[in-house]
Protein backbone atom coordinates (compact mmCIF):
# COMPACT_ATOMS: atom_id res chain seq x y z
CA UNK A 1 0.00 0.00 0.00
CA UNK A 2 1.23 3.27 -0.43
CA UNK A 3 0.57 4.51 2.53
CA UNK A 4 2.89 1.61 3.80
CA UNK A 5 5.50 2.70 1.63
CA UNK A 6 5.58 6.30 3.20
CA UNK A 7 6.18 4.83 6.21
CA UNK A 8 8.71 3.00 5.49
CA UNK A 9 10.29 5.42 3.68
CA UNK A 10 9.44 7.41 6.54
CA UNK A 11 12.43 5.29 8.37
CA UNK A 12 14.78 5.37 6.08
CA UNK A 13 14.93 9.46 5.88
CA UNK A 14 14.82 10.73 9.85
CA UNK A 15 14.23 14.05 8.29
CA UNK A 16 10.53 12.76 7.85
CA UNK A 17 10.40 11.15 10.49
CA UNK A 18 7.86 13.30 12.24
CA UNK A 19 5.50 14.18 9.14
CA UNK A 20 5.18 10.65 9.37
CA UNK A 21 4.39 10.25 12.50
CA UNK A 22 1.62 12.82 12.06
CA UNK A 23 0.34 11.30 8.83
CA UNK A 24 -0.28 7.98 10.41
CA UNK A 25 -1.70 9.18 14.04
CA UNK A 26 -3.93 11.32 11.34
CA UNK A 27 -5.60 8.52 9.20
CA UNK A 28 -5.65 6.00 12.74
CA UNK A 29 -7.97 9.19 14.28
CA UNK A 30 -9.92 10.32 11.22
CA UNK A 31 -12.04 7.44 9.93
CA UNK A 32 -15.48 8.05 9.35
CA UNK A 33 -18.68 5.89 8.59
CA UNK A 34 -17.58 5.35 4.96
CA UNK A 35 -14.59 4.27 5.68
CA UNK A 36 -14.93 0.52 7.43
CA UNK A 37 -11.48 -0.38 7.78
CA UNK A 38 -9.30 0.68 10.97
CA UNK A 39 -5.51 0.89 11.08
CA UNK A 40 -2.96 -1.04 13.02
CA UNK A 41 0.63 0.02 14.08
CA UNK A 42 3.08 -2.96 13.82
CA UNK A 43 6.25 -3.05 15.83
CA UNK A 44 8.19 -2.61 12.47
CA UNK A 45 6.26 1.02 11.98
CA UNK A 46 4.20 -0.84 8.82
CA UNK A 47 0.28 -0.29 9.23
CA UNK A 48 -2.23 -2.76 8.52
CA UNK A 49 -5.69 -2.21 7.99
CA UNK A 50 -8.92 -4.32 8.90
CA UNK A 51 -12.32 -4.00 8.54
CA UNK A 52 -14.12 -4.13 11.96
CA UNK A 53 -14.48 -0.33 12.70
CA UNK A 54 -16.85 0.71 15.40
CA UNK A 55 -19.88 3.19 14.25
CA UNK A 56 -19.24 6.47 13.63
CA UNK A 57 -18.98 8.54 15.71
CA UNK A 58 -15.18 7.13 16.55
CA UNK A 59 -14.26 6.89 20.25
CA UNK A 60 -10.95 8.77 21.15
CA UNK A 61 -8.32 6.73 20.17
CA UNK A 62 -5.33 6.68 22.21
CA UNK A 63 -2.25 4.43 21.02
CA UNK A 64 -0.90 1.26 23.23
CA UNK A 65 3.03 0.91 24.04
CA UNK A 66 3.29 -1.22 21.40
CA UNK A 67 1.77 1.49 18.90
CA UNK A 68 3.41 4.09 20.34
CA UNK A 69 7.27 2.82 19.97
CA UNK A 70 7.66 3.91 16.61
CA UNK A 71 5.98 7.07 16.79
CA UNK A 72 8.00 8.11 19.09
CA UNK A 73 11.10 7.07 17.87
CA UNK A 74 10.00 8.62 14.81
CA UNK A 75 9.82 11.96 16.56
CA UNK A 76 13.07 11.38 19.13
CA UNK A 77 14.82 11.50 15.93
CA UNK A 78 13.15 14.20 14.00
CA UNK A 79 14.35 16.51 17.58
CA UNK A 80 17.41 15.39 18.00
CA UNK A 81 18.83 16.18 14.42
CA UNK A 82 21.87 17.72 13.92
CA UNK A 83 22.25 21.51 14.61
CA UNK A 84 23.44 23.17 11.48
CA UNK A 85 27.34 24.50 11.23
CA UNK A 86 26.53 27.97 12.26
CA UNK A 87 24.88 26.85 15.38
CA UNK A 88 27.99 24.15 16.27
CA UNK A 89 29.99 26.90 15.94
CA UNK A 90 28.80 29.99 17.63
CA UNK A 91 28.33 27.01 20.42
CA UNK A 92 32.15 26.67 20.51
CA UNK A 93 32.67 30.19 20.93
CA UNK A 94 34.03 30.84 24.36
CA UNK A 95 31.50 32.59 26.93
CA UNK A 96 33.99 35.80 27.15
CA UNK A 97 33.97 36.48 23.52
CA UNK A 98 30.53 36.14 23.50
CA UNK A 99 30.56 38.77 26.08
CA UNK A 100 32.84 40.84 24.11
CA UNK A 101 30.51 40.48 20.54
CA UNK A 102 27.58 41.95 22.52
CA UNK A 103 29.09 44.54 24.16
CA UNK A 104 29.86 45.81 20.65
CA UNK A 105 27.00 45.59 19.25
CA UNK A 106 25.09 47.79 22.87
CA UNK A 107 27.98 50.45 21.34
CA UNK A 108 27.03 49.98 18.06
CA UNK A 109 23.48 51.36 18.94
CA UNK A 110 25.06 53.22 21.40
CA UNK A 111 26.64 55.91 18.74
CA UNK A 112 24.04 55.52 16.17
CA UNK A 113 21.56 57.23 19.03
CA UNK A 114 24.21 60.15 19.12
CA UNK A 115 24.98 60.81 15.48
CA UNK A 116 21.10 60.52 14.71
CA UNK A 117 20.59 63.86 16.41
CA UNK A 118 24.16 65.47 14.47
CA UNK A 119 22.73 64.55 11.38
CA UNK A 120 19.04 65.37 12.13
CA UNK A 121 19.59 68.48 13.64
CA UNK A 122 20.01 69.98 10.37
CA UNK A 123 16.65 69.56 8.99
CA UNK A 124 15.36 69.95 12.64
CA UNK A 125 16.54 73.96 12.84
CA UNK A 126 15.54 74.35 9.52
CA UNK A 127 11.63 73.06 10.26
CA UNK A 128 12.19 75.00 13.88
CA UNK A 129 14.20 77.88 12.53
CA UNK A 130 16.73 77.33 15.28
CA UNK A 131 20.50 79.06 15.09
CA UNK A 132 23.80 77.27 15.85
CA UNK A 133 23.59 78.07 19.24
CA UNK A 134 20.46 76.74 19.68
CA UNK A 135 21.80 73.74 17.93
CA UNK A 136 24.37 73.35 20.19
CA UNK A 137 21.86 73.70 23.58
CA UNK A 138 19.65 70.68 22.08
CA UNK A 139 23.06 68.20 21.13
CA UNK A 140 24.58 69.33 24.68
CA UNK A 141 21.17 67.97 26.09
CA UNK A 142 22.48 64.31 25.76
CA UNK A 143 25.03 65.19 28.37
CA UNK A 144 22.81 66.39 31.03
CA UNK A 145 21.72 62.90 31.91
CA UNK A 146 24.85 62.03 30.64
CA UNK A 147 26.57 63.42 33.34
CA UNK A 148 24.70 63.25 36.27
CA UNK A 149 24.51 58.91 35.79
CA UNK A 150 27.75 58.65 35.94
CA UNK A 151 28.60 58.02 39.68
CA UNK A 152 25.68 56.23 40.27
CA UNK A 153 26.09 53.98 37.11
CA UNK A 154 29.78 53.12 38.24
CA UNK A 155 28.03 52.20 42.30
CA UNK A 156 25.39 50.15 40.34
CA UNK A 157 27.52 48.30 38.14
CA UNK A 158 29.99 47.37 40.78
CA UNK A 159 27.06 46.06 42.55
CA UNK A 160 24.71 44.71 40.31
CA UNK A 161 27.54 43.51 37.27
CA UNK A 162 27.57 44.77 33.66
CA UNK A 163 25.58 41.90 32.77
CA UNK A 164 22.37 43.70 34.70
CA UNK A 165 22.88 47.23 34.56
CA UNK A 166 23.36 47.43 30.64
CA UNK A 167 20.17 45.92 29.47
CA UNK A 168 18.53 48.85 31.62
CA UNK A 169 20.55 51.42 30.51
CA UNK A 170 20.13 50.58 26.51
CA UNK A 171 16.06 49.70 27.60
CA UNK A 172 15.96 53.14 29.26
CA UNK A 173 17.90 54.96 26.42
CA UNK A 174 15.82 53.44 23.63
CA UNK A 175 12.62 54.32 24.56
CA UNK A 176 14.29 57.91 25.08
CA UNK A 177 15.00 57.75 21.57
CA UNK A 178 11.59 56.57 20.41
CA UNK A 179 10.38 59.37 22.03
CA UNK A 180 12.25 62.36 20.58
CA UNK A 181 9.42 62.81 17.46
CA UNK A 182 6.48 63.30 20.43
CA UNK A 183 8.67 66.04 22.24
CA UNK A 184 10.80 67.91 19.92
CA UNK A 185 7.48 70.97 19.54
CA UNK A 186 9.09 72.87 22.29
CA UNK A 187 12.88 73.05 22.99
CA UNK A 188 12.64 72.41 26.89
CA UNK A 189 10.51 69.17 25.29
CA UNK A 190 13.47 67.61 23.35
CA UNK A 191 15.99 68.37 25.29
CA UNK A 192 14.65 66.76 28.57
CA UNK A 193 14.33 63.46 26.19
CA UNK A 194 18.15 63.98 24.65
CA UNK A 195 18.87 64.08 28.49
CA UNK A 196 16.79 60.73 29.44
CA UNK A 197 19.06 59.19 26.29
CA UNK A 198 21.97 60.40 28.07
CA UNK A 199 20.91 59.04 31.05
CA UNK A 200 20.80 55.52 29.85
CA UNK A 201 23.75 55.53 27.58
CA UNK A 202 25.66 56.96 30.84
CA UNK A 203 25.66 53.34 32.61
CA UNK A 204 27.09 51.79 29.07
CA UNK A 205 31.54 52.22 29.20
CA UNK A 206 31.40 50.97 33.11
CA UNK A 207 28.85 48.15 32.77
CA UNK A 208 31.15 46.95 29.51
CA UNK A 209 34.23 47.88 31.50
CA UNK A 210 33.19 45.65 34.11
CA UNK A 211 32.15 42.53 32.02
CA UNK A 212 35.52 42.84 30.19
CA UNK A 213 37.36 42.93 33.67
CA UNK A 214 35.26 39.91 35.28
CA UNK A 215 36.27 37.25 32.59
CA UNK A 216 38.98 38.68 30.53
CA UNK A 217 42.69 38.25 31.08
CA UNK A 218 44.99 40.75 31.39
CA UNK A 219 47.32 39.79 28.21
CA UNK A 220 43.57 39.51 26.28
CA UNK A 221 42.00 43.10 27.77
CA UNK A 222 43.40 45.63 25.24
CA UNK A 223 41.95 43.48 22.22
CA UNK A 224 38.93 43.43 24.40
CA UNK A 225 38.51 46.74 24.55
CA UNK A 226 39.18 47.72 21.68
CA UNK A 227 37.00 45.35 20.15
CA UNK A 228 33.67 46.77 22.75
CA UNK A 229 34.42 50.43 22.32
CA UNK A 230 35.46 49.79 18.65
CA UNK A 231 31.20 49.22 18.27
CA UNK A 232 31.26 53.25 18.70
CA UNK A 233 32.71 53.47 15.05
CA UNK A 234 30.88 51.09 13.83
CA UNK A 235 27.57 52.92 14.81
CA UNK A 236 28.62 56.17 13.72
CA UNK A 237 29.33 54.71 10.07
CA UNK A 238 25.77 52.66 10.72
CA UNK A 239 24.27 55.80 11.51
CA UNK A 240 25.45 58.14 9.48
CA UNK A 241 24.53 55.62 6.55
CA UNK A 242 20.89 55.25 7.73
CA UNK A 243 19.73 58.45 9.23
CA UNK A 244 20.25 61.09 5.48
CA UNK A 245 18.93 58.11 4.03
CA UNK A 246 16.05 57.95 6.69
CA UNK A 247 14.91 62.13 6.50
CA UNK A 248 15.49 61.89 2.74
CA UNK A 249 12.61 59.47 2.31
CA UNK A 250 10.38 59.36 5.39
CA UNK A 251 11.43 62.75 7.76
CA UNK A 252 13.52 63.49 10.58
CA UNK A 253 10.98 61.49 12.79
CA UNK A 254 11.37 57.90 11.50
CA UNK A 255 15.14 57.92 12.65
CA UNK A 256 14.58 58.17 16.09
CA UNK A 257 11.89 55.94 15.59
CA UNK A 258 13.91 53.39 13.94
CA UNK A 259 17.21 53.32 15.95
CA UNK A 260 14.47 52.91 19.13
CA UNK A 261 13.11 49.95 18.16
CA UNK A 262 16.79 48.50 17.27
CA UNK A 263 17.91 49.35 20.90
CA UNK A 264 15.01 47.34 21.97
CA UNK A 265 15.79 44.14 19.87
CA UNK A 266 19.34 44.46 21.16
CA UNK A 267 18.02 43.91 24.95
CA UNK A 268 15.95 40.79 23.76
CA UNK A 269 18.54 39.14 22.05
CA UNK A 270 21.26 40.04 25.20
CA UNK A 271 18.54 38.20 27.11
CA UNK A 272 18.63 35.02 25.28
CA UNK A 273 22.26 34.81 25.19
CA UNK A 274 22.79 35.24 28.40
CA UNK A 275 20.43 32.17 29.41
CA UNK A 276 22.60 30.12 27.00
CA UNK A 277 25.72 30.77 28.77
CA UNK A 278 24.24 29.94 32.25
CA UNK A 279 23.35 26.53 30.67
CA UNK A 280 26.43 26.18 29.38
CA UNK A 281 29.23 28.05 31.33
CA UNK A 282 27.91 28.63 35.15
CA UNK A 283 31.40 29.75 36.07
CA UNK A 284 30.91 32.69 33.46
CA UNK A 285 27.59 33.30 34.34
CA UNK A 286 28.43 34.11 37.80
CA UNK A 287 31.74 36.34 37.68
CA UNK A 288 29.27 38.17 35.33
CA UNK A 289 26.78 38.67 38.09
CA UNK A 290 29.13 38.60 41.30
CA UNK A 291 28.72 41.19 43.85
CA UNK A 292 32.31 42.95 43.96
CA UNK A 293 31.54 45.19 46.82
CA UNK A 294 30.18 42.42 49.52
CA UNK A 295 31.72 39.32 48.60
CA UNK A 296 35.83 39.03 48.91
CA UNK A 297 37.19 37.72 45.85
CA UNK A 298 40.58 35.42 45.38
CA UNK A 299 43.61 37.53 44.40
CA UNK A 300 43.77 39.17 40.73
CA UNK A 301 47.00 37.51 39.77
CA UNK A 302 45.01 33.40 40.20
CA UNK A 303 41.78 34.91 37.90
CA UNK A 304 44.37 36.17 35.44
CA UNK A 305 46.04 33.09 35.07
CA UNK A 306 42.89 31.23 34.11
CA UNK A 307 40.48 31.24 31.17
CA UNK A 308 38.72 34.03 32.88
CA UNK A 309 38.91 37.52 33.96
CA UNK A 310 39.78 38.45 37.76
CA UNK A 311 39.05 40.88 40.78
CA UNK A 312 41.13 42.13 42.44
CA UNK A 313 42.52 41.46 45.97
CA UNK A 314 42.17 43.04 49.65
CA UNK A 315 39.09 43.60 51.68
CA UNK A 316 36.23 44.11 50.77
CA UNK A 317 34.43 47.53 52.46
CA UNK A 318 31.01 47.42 50.90
CA UNK A 319 31.27 50.67 49.31
CA UNK A 320 32.92 52.65 46.89
CA UNK A 321 36.37 54.38 48.11
CA UNK A 322 35.66 57.81 46.09
CA UNK A 323 37.95 60.17 48.29
CA UNK A 324 41.09 57.41 47.63
CA UNK A 325 40.80 58.00 44.06
CA UNK A 326 40.50 61.30 44.18
CA UNK A 327 43.73 61.08 46.36
CA UNK A 328 45.21 59.43 43.60
CA UNK A 329 47.96 61.38 40.84
CA UNK A 330 47.29 58.74 39.04
CA UNK A 331 43.24 58.51 38.56
CA UNK A 332 43.81 62.60 38.66
CA UNK A 333 45.91 62.35 35.71
CA UNK A 334 43.08 59.88 34.09
CA UNK A 335 40.29 62.16 34.71
CA UNK A 336 41.87 64.70 32.70
CA UNK A 337 42.59 62.58 29.70
CA UNK A 338 39.75 61.44 29.31
CA UNK A 339 38.43 65.18 29.75
CA UNK A 340 40.61 65.95 26.88
CA UNK A 341 40.28 62.89 24.60
CA UNK A 342 36.08 63.72 24.93
CA UNK A 343 36.81 66.81 24.11
CA UNK A 344 37.59 65.97 20.80
CA UNK A 345 35.43 63.57 20.09
CA UNK A 346 32.28 65.06 21.16
CA UNK A 347 32.35 68.47 19.26
CA UNK A 348 33.65 66.60 16.29
CA UNK A 349 30.99 64.09 16.78
CA UNK A 350 28.09 67.05 16.86
CA UNK A 351 29.92 69.57 14.41
CA UNK A 352 31.34 67.58 11.71
CA UNK A 353 27.93 67.09 9.36
CA UNK A 354 27.24 70.68 9.74
CA UNK A 355 31.48 71.76 9.14
CA UNK A 356 31.16 69.50 6.07
CA UNK A 357 28.31 70.76 4.88
CA UNK A 358 29.07 74.33 5.26
CA UNK A 359 32.81 73.97 3.89
CA UNK A 360 31.76 71.54 0.84
CA UNK A 361 28.40 73.24 0.13
CA UNK A 362 27.15 69.83 -0.41
CA UNK A 363 23.79 68.59 0.71
CA UNK A 364 23.22 66.69 3.83
CA UNK A 365 23.44 62.71 2.38
CA UNK A 366 26.90 63.87 1.04
CA UNK A 367 27.62 65.42 4.10
CA UNK A 368 26.53 62.30 5.76
CA UNK A 369 28.52 60.41 3.78
CA UNK A 370 32.04 62.64 4.10
CA UNK A 371 31.33 62.10 7.87
CA UNK A 372 31.60 58.08 7.28
CA UNK A 373 35.21 58.33 6.80
CA UNK A 374 36.52 59.42 10.07
CA UNK A 375 34.72 56.19 11.84
CA UNK A 376 36.24 53.92 8.93
CA UNK A 377 39.41 55.12 9.53
CA UNK A 378 39.15 54.68 13.81
CA UNK A 379 37.67 50.84 13.04
CA UNK A 380 40.96 50.26 11.13
CA UNK A 381 43.18 51.88 13.84
CA UNK A 382 41.31 50.17 16.83
CA UNK A 383 42.02 46.76 14.97
CA UNK A 384 45.65 47.65 15.29
CA UNK A 385 45.83 49.31 18.66
CA UNK A 386 44.66 46.79 20.71
CA UNK A 387 46.77 43.49 19.29
CA UNK A 388 49.38 45.54 18.72
CA UNK A 389 49.35 46.77 22.92
CA UNK A 390 48.89 43.13 23.43
CA UNK A 391 51.38 41.66 21.49
CA UNK A 392 54.22 44.28 23.17
CA UNK A 393 53.19 43.24 26.60
CA UNK A 394 53.74 39.67 26.37
CA UNK A 395 57.13 40.18 24.81
CA UNK A 396 57.58 41.60 28.21
CA UNK A 397 57.29 45.56 27.63
CA UNK A 398 56.39 47.18 30.96
CA UNK A 399 52.38 47.69 30.57
CA UNK A 400 52.85 51.78 31.87
CA UNK A 401 55.24 52.07 28.65
CA UNK A 402 52.52 50.06 26.49
CA UNK A 403 49.72 52.42 27.61
CA UNK A 404 51.69 56.17 27.34
CA UNK A 405 52.96 55.04 23.83
CA UNK A 406 49.15 54.19 22.81
CA UNK A 407 47.39 57.22 24.15
CA UNK A 408 50.42 59.59 23.15
CA UNK A 409 49.80 58.44 19.86
CA UNK A 410 46.06 59.30 20.19
CA UNK A 411 46.72 62.67 21.03
CA UNK A 412 49.55 64.00 19.38
CA UNK A 413 49.29 62.95 15.68
CA UNK A 414 46.17 64.03 15.56
CA UNK A 415 46.70 67.24 16.87
CA UNK A 416 49.84 67.67 14.04
CA UNK A 417 46.52 66.37 11.77
CA UNK A 418 44.10 69.27 12.81
CA UNK A 419 46.99 71.99 12.65
CA UNK A 420 47.18 71.26 9.07
CA UNK A 421 43.54 71.29 8.42
CA UNK A 422 43.43 74.33 10.26
CA UNK A 423 44.70 76.19 7.21
CA UNK A 424 43.86 77.49 4.27
CA UNK A 425 44.22 75.14 0.96
CA UNK A 426 41.91 75.01 -2.25
CA UNK A 427 41.54 71.50 -1.79
CA UNK A 428 38.77 70.28 0.64
CA UNK A 429 39.83 66.33 -0.41
CA UNK A 430 43.20 67.36 1.47
CA UNK A 431 41.10 68.79 4.99
CA UNK A 432 38.74 65.82 4.60
CA UNK A 433 41.68 63.48 4.91
CA UNK A 434 43.62 65.07 7.30
CA UNK A 435 40.37 65.02 9.44
CA UNK A 436 39.61 61.45 9.16
CA UNK A 437 43.52 60.95 10.20
CA UNK A 438 42.79 62.48 13.27
CA UNK A 439 40.04 61.03 14.25
CA UNK A 440 40.89 57.07 13.35
CA UNK A 441 43.97 57.69 14.87
CA UNK A 442 42.84 58.90 18.06
CA UNK A 443 41.37 55.44 18.32
CA UNK A 444 44.69 54.37 20.03
CA UNK A 445 43.55 55.27 23.05
CA UNK A 446 41.69 52.44 23.36
CA UNK A 447 45.24 50.90 24.00
CA UNK A 448 45.73 53.46 26.34
CA UNK A 449 43.18 55.57 28.20
CA UNK A 450 40.24 52.70 28.54
CA UNK A 451 42.63 49.80 29.56
CA UNK A 452 44.15 52.06 32.26
CA UNK A 453 41.27 51.93 34.73
CA UNK A 454 41.44 47.93 34.82
CA UNK A 455 45.44 48.15 35.24
CA UNK A 456 44.59 50.54 38.46
CA UNK A 457 42.37 48.55 39.98
CA UNK A 458 40.00 45.43 38.83
CA UNK A 459 38.05 45.87 41.78
CA UNK A 460 36.57 49.19 41.36
CA UNK A 461 37.60 49.45 37.09
CA UNK A 462 33.70 50.44 36.63
CA UNK A 463 33.02 53.08 39.47
CA UNK A 464 36.51 54.55 38.33
CA UNK A 465 35.03 54.82 34.63
CA UNK A 466 32.09 56.15 36.03
CA UNK A 467 34.56 58.85 37.78
CA UNK A 468 36.64 59.75 34.95
CA UNK A 469 33.62 59.60 32.68
CA UNK A 470 32.04 62.19 34.51
CA UNK A 471 34.80 64.37 33.73
CA UNK A 472 34.58 63.46 30.06
CA UNK A 473 31.47 64.16 29.97
CA UNK A 474 31.59 67.38 30.72
CA UNK A 475 32.96 68.87 27.09
CA UNK A 476 29.46 67.41 25.88
CA UNK A 477 28.17 70.00 27.96
CA UNK A 478 30.51 72.73 27.16
CA UNK A 479 32.22 72.12 24.40
CA UNK A 480 29.97 71.42 22.27
CA UNK A 481 27.33 74.47 22.95
CA UNK A 482 31.11 76.70 23.12
CA UNK A 483 31.85 75.39 19.58
CA UNK A 484 27.95 76.80 18.26
CA UNK A 485 28.90 80.14 20.36
CA UNK A 486 32.49 80.72 19.29
CA UNK A 487 31.20 79.74 15.92
CA UNK A 488 28.49 82.31 16.01
CA UNK A 489 30.83 85.10 17.44
CA UNK A 490 33.87 84.21 15.26
CA UNK A 491 32.25 82.64 11.68
CA UNK A 492 35.29 80.67 11.89
CA UNK A 493 35.34 76.67 12.07
CA UNK A 494 39.56 76.56 12.93
CA UNK A 495 38.79 79.04 15.85
CA UNK A 496 35.43 77.27 16.96
CA UNK A 497 36.32 73.57 16.63
CA UNK A 498 39.97 72.85 15.62
CA UNK A 499 42.84 74.93 18.25
CA UNK A 500 40.47 74.28 21.32
CA UNK A 501 40.78 70.91 20.48
CA UNK A 502 44.48 71.23 19.73
CA UNK A 503 44.63 72.81 23.00
CA UNK A 504 43.60 70.07 24.88
CA UNK A 505 44.88 67.25 23.06
CA UNK A 506 49.00 68.64 23.65
CA UNK A 507 48.12 69.37 27.34
CA UNK A 508 46.30 66.04 28.04
CA UNK A 509 49.65 64.03 26.60
CA UNK A 510 51.42 65.60 28.84
CA UNK A 511 49.33 65.14 31.67
CA UNK A 512 48.96 61.51 30.95
CA UNK A 513 52.66 60.64 30.15
CA UNK A 514 54.45 62.77 33.49
CA UNK A 515 51.85 62.53 35.72
CA UNK A 516 49.75 58.93 34.95
CA UNK A 517 50.27 55.80 36.34
CA UNK A 518 49.38 52.39 35.41
CA UNK A 519 50.79 50.34 38.26
CA UNK A 520 48.04 48.72 40.50
CA UNK A 521 47.01 50.57 43.50
CA UNK A 522 45.13 49.10 47.03
CA UNK A 523 41.89 51.85 47.34
CA UNK A 524 41.19 49.75 50.38
CA UNK A 525 44.19 50.77 52.40
CA UNK A 526 43.10 52.05 55.94
CA UNK A 527 42.68 56.03 55.69
CA UNK A 528 42.50 56.96 51.97
CA UNK A 529 39.20 57.33 52.11
CA UNK A 530 39.15 59.84 55.38
CA UNK A 531 37.43 63.01 54.76
CA UNK A 532 39.18 65.79 52.88
CA UNK A 533 40.89 68.92 55.27
CA UNK A 534 38.45 71.29 53.36
CA UNK A 535 35.45 69.47 54.71
CA UNK A 536 36.63 70.41 58.15
CA UNK A 537 37.28 73.50 57.44
CA UNK A 538 34.25 74.65 55.69
CA UNK A 539 32.40 72.68 58.46
CA UNK A 540 33.93 75.18 60.72
CA UNK A 541 33.11 78.43 58.46
CA UNK A 542 29.52 77.24 58.42
CA UNK A 543 29.54 76.31 62.18
CA UNK A 544 28.50 80.03 63.18
CA UNK A 545 25.58 80.35 60.90
CA UNK A 546 24.84 76.69 62.19
CA UNK A 547 24.00 77.78 65.64
CA UNK A 548 22.47 81.08 64.47
CA UNK A 549 19.71 78.69 62.73
CA UNK A 550 19.76 76.10 65.91
CA UNK A 551 19.18 79.86 68.02
CA UNK A 552 16.19 80.71 65.83
CA UNK A 553 14.76 76.98 65.42
CA UNK A 554 14.44 76.86 69.09
CA UNK A 555 13.14 80.44 69.60
CA UNK A 556 10.66 79.34 66.98
CA UNK A 557 9.55 76.58 68.47
CA UNK A 558 9.10 77.85 71.83
CA UNK A 559 6.68 80.38 70.14
CA UNK A 560 4.77 77.62 68.95
CA UNK A 561 4.25 76.16 71.77
CA UNK A 562 3.22 79.14 73.75
CA UNK A 563 0.43 79.80 71.12
CA UNK A 564 -0.64 76.40 71.45
CA UNK A 565 -1.24 76.41 75.23
CA UNK A 566 -2.88 79.99 74.57
CA UNK A 567 -5.34 78.32 72.54
CA UNK A 568 -6.28 75.89 74.88
CA UNK A 569 -6.84 77.99 77.85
Amino acid sequence: MQLQKSAVGSQRCPQRALRASHARLSVLCSSGPKDKQSARVKSDGTISMRADVPSYPPARWTPTAEQAAPIAADEQAAVSKPASKLQQWWASVPSRQKIILAGSLSFVICNMDKVNMSVAIIPMAQDFGWSPSVAGLVQSAFFWGYILSQLPGGVLTSRFGGRRVMPVGVTMWSLATAAVPLLAGTVPGLCISRAAVGLGEAVAPSSATDMVSRIVPQQERSTAVSMVFGGLHVGSILGLLAAPYLITHFGWETVFVAFGVAGLAWVLWFEQLMSGILAADPEAAALLTEDRLAVATASAEQHDSGSHGGHAAGPITGSVPWRAFLRSRAVQALMYTHFCNNWFHYTMLAWLPTYFTDTLSVDLMHAAQTALLPPLAGIAASSVAGPAADALISKGIAVGTVRKLAQCTAFLVPTACLLAAAQPTDSSNVTVALITAALGISSFSLAGLYCTHQDLSLKYSSAMLGLTNTSGAIPGILGVAFTGYLYDKTGSWPLALFYPTMFFLLTGAAVYTFLGSNTAENFDQPGLNRPFGFKAKIGAILEGPKQVLNGVKHKLGGLFQLAGKDKQE
